[in-house]
């Protein structure tokens, strides 16, 4: 007779016994309330048997710290299905899987479903992190809120990025990046940081998803690692030149504002290769390539992930975005200020 079968049929058995103790046992006190005394106490119930994990029933097992932009790595038995706060997550042969925490997000939700029916549930509490908030108020309009008449095009171009996202295949590389890391695209100062919010005119824009490395027009953007390229577009709207590599496991990479693209939609990539070239296109302000690393549609911090910028950057501490210098305005000459009391 198995151990586990053994322990529940004697427990059954033991319980009428452990019933007609407690009944025959004379009745305890207790404090209560004021002005009662004397309370009897319910008899006492054998404590419920918990069998401990067994590869039928183990625990969602998730590796390392789970932070507000993280991207970890888990792991249920083979053949699971596993879905994280309701998304599916692509599940390997092995049990694996890779799933992203939002920015603002302050618990997860994992649920697995095994082939033959069991389901197990495990709720993450995620680590918060603090974001840099900037304000800038007395913006034109025009620089806060884009032209009605663009819209349409936004909308595409959006569409576009969506569904070169939603490509994403089941290679292994997605796996790599959770334990491994990036290599850094490109070298250069760290001018944006993922997480940071404007508040334009009083209205909060997006927080920004990605990492900013500003360096000199031109200067060549390598693969931060392999993978397939789903999405080349010389000049769009928000990031001009554009570039998605997907990595496998619903990570995808975008690379946006280059000058130049060096790859065609479908070609293979492996780290280091070279893929496009830094620029200021689409919405920029100087040259530097915008980096955004995401697992479905949950954008997460690519900093925390590459290892060559561990020490550069806290990723749980604000640092804010460097504010755009405006150009300076001609100071009108005495006779043409305004008289002011």
């Amino acid at each position: 007779m198995p151990l586990n079968t053994a322990r529940l049929r004697g427990t059954v058995c033991a319980l009428p016994v452990l019933l007609m103790l407690n009944a025959a046992a004379p009745a305890q006190t207790r404090a209560s309330d004021p002005g009662q005394t004397n309370a009897a106490q319910p008899p006492a119930m054998p404590a419920p048997i918990q069998d401990p994990p067994t590869a039928e029933a183990p625990a969602i097992q998730i590796d390392g710290p789970a932070s507000q932009g993280s991207l970890n790595l888990g792991r249920v038995p083979k053949g699971w299905q596993v879905t994280v706060d309701g998304v599916p997550a692509r599940v390997d042969d092995s049990g694996r899987f890779v799933f992203g925490i939002g920015r603002d997000a302050a618990t997860a939700d994992l649920v697995a479903r095994a082939p033959h029916g069991a389901t197990l549930e495990r709720r993450v509490t995620v680590a918060a992190r603090d974001w840099a908030i900037e304000r800038i108020d007395g913006l034109p309009p025009p620089k806060v809120t884009p032209d009605p008449e663009l819209q349409d095009r936004l909308r595409h171009e959006r569409e576009l990025i969506l569904n070169a996202r939603s490509a994403s295949d089941d290679g292994i590389i997605g796996f790599e990046i959770a334990t491994r890391g990036f290599r850094l695209p490109v070298e250069g100062r760290i001018s944006g940081v993922f997480g940071s919010q404007r508040v334009l005119n009083g209205a909060p824009r997006s927080p920004h998803r990605g990492l900013d490395l500003a360096a000199p027009e031109g200067t060549p953007v390598l693969a931060p690692a392999g993978g397939r390229v789903v999405l080349v577009m010389p000049d769009l709207w928000y990031t001009g030149g554009t570039i998605m590599i997907d990595h496998g496991q619903g990570v995808t990479s975008i690379f946006a504002h280059l000058s130049e693209t060096l790859i065609a939609p479908g070609q293979l990539v492996k780290a280091g290769d070279a893929i496009g070239r830094v620029g200021m296109t689409g919405r920029a302000t100087g040259p530097h390539l915008h980096w955004g690393v995401f697992w479905k549609e949950v954008a997460v911090d690519p900093a925390p992930l590459v290892p060559a910028l561990q020490g550069r950057i806290d990723p749980m501490k604000p640092r804010p975005e460097p504010r755009p210098q405006p150009e300076p305005k001609p100071q009108p000459s005495a006779a043409a200020r305004p008289q002011t009391d």
